[in-house]
């Protein structure tokens, strides 16, 4: 696995702890039970984060896959005529 591949999902997977941990600390920090809107503008902020790095990466595997399936029919087609 490249190294950027591996810092991506690094930084997605620090992004989605970080929001879990702002979300249970919100509850905790007084007063308890009551969530301010700026963590849940934080909460939000990393799980959309975490959302784009894996759906970027995800969508950009998907793709590179169908283009070498498409290649490889392409050169057999050729290789059959």
């Amino acid at each position: 696995m490249k190294t950027s591949v591996k810092i991506q999902y690094f930084i997605a997977v620090a992004a989605f702890l970080a929001a879990v941990g702002f979300g249970i600390a919100g509850f905790i920090v007084p007063p308890p039970g009551e969530v301010h809107e700026s963590v849940l503008y934080l909460i939000a902020q990393f799980l959309l984060l975490t959302a784009s790095i894996l759906g970027v990466g995800a969508m950009f595997a998907s793709q590179k896959m169908s283009l070498q399936r498409k290649l490889q029919q392409l050169t057999e087609k050729e290789e059959e005529q």
